[in-house]
């Protein structure tokens, strides 16, 4: 008969699968030898059961064993508990292999846009039970997101000066270019202008190429949404600088003024340095890096 005292439960699993297959066994013997055990060391374990638990599991019945009616409630215990920790170490290791969990993805508008959709459609077909979540907004944004552990990854435009604890990879380098109003002549140093909004990465590579052509350019209207300054410039508003992707793309593309480049942005993929390995991540960069 086991000490009854009062104690904290605290047993092992092992323990409890052992007790489950004794009672689905007809003997402790065949108990023991399905569990690869001595039967010695299972009578050890179940008295080692009892003790952490303060009853007695069995009975004497001549020579056999049988479950008190304190063992049956502890087999149904069993039952209930092993089979959650099955369905949990199921679950983990789905998640170790990337095939559930959350993804927390954020990207700039060139991201959402036409840089990423087919990733982002490859991404959720083969992995439809991982709950991939997206957000759009400025590189700056994201990449305090990402530092304030609110995202797992982002689409920036590299500004050059990462932090620390911060690693990047560049997807690309994008030219942007100039653009015009259809129909429109005007000195661009004279025109309206349509630009991204001052203080983000792509807009401080703009002014400064723009003043390397001498322009100073009179704003009218700023957006981040290179769609939106797009439609503004074939509605005659100003001029600005686009990516060719947004510009010439569909049925009344805007038409490229002469020269190169304005400016070019890198758009790159940032992660917390320190984060662990995470296969979802690795999956979601590794069809990102096909678009190169």
């Amino acid at each position: 008969m086991p000490d009854r005292r009062p104690a904290g439960l605290n047993v092992h699993l092992q323990q409890l699968a052992y007790l489950r297959e004794i009672e689905r066994s007809p003997t402790w013997a065949r108990a023991a030898q399905r569990l690869n055990l001595s039967q010695p060391a299972l009578s050890q374990s179940m008295a080692e059961l009892e003790r952490r638990l303060g009853v007695s599991l069995f009975e004497r019945d001549g020579r056999r064993r049988r479950l008190t009616e304190e063992g049956h409630e502890t087999v149904r215990f069993a039952r209930e508990v092993l089979a959650r920790a099955e369905e949990f170490s199921e679950a983990l290791d789905r998640r170790r292999e990337g095939r559930a969990g959350a993804l927390r993805v954020g990207m700039i508008d060139a991201g959402s846009l036409y840089l990423l959709p087919q990733a982002v459609r490859r991404f959720r077909d083969e992995s439809p039970d991982v709950d991939l979540r997206l957000t759009v907004a400025p590189s700056s944004s994201l990449e305090r997101a990402l530092q304030r552990f609110e995202l797992d990854l982002a689409v920036v435009v590299d500004d050059g000066d990462p932090p620390d604890d911060v690693l990047r990879e560049t997807l690309t380098d994008e030219p942007l270019y100039l653009y015009a109003p259809p129909r429109r002549r005007e000195d661009p140093a004279d025109a309206d202008w349509l630009l991204y909004p001052p203080g983000s990465h792509t807009r401080e590579r703009i002014d400064v190429g723009l003043h390397e052509r001498g322009i100073t350019p009179r704003v009218r209207l700023e957006s981040g949404n290179p769609q939106v300054l797009r439609q503004m410039v074939a509605l005659g508003f100003g001029w600005s600088v686009l990516p060719a992707a947004v510009a010439e793309s569909g049925p009344e593309s805007l038409r490229r003024r002469r020269g190169g480049p304005v400016a070019v942005r890198t758009i790159c993929t940032v992660r917390r340095r320190n984060a662990p390995a995470d296969p979802r991540a690795e999956s979601f960069l590794a069809m990102a890096r096909d678009l190169r």
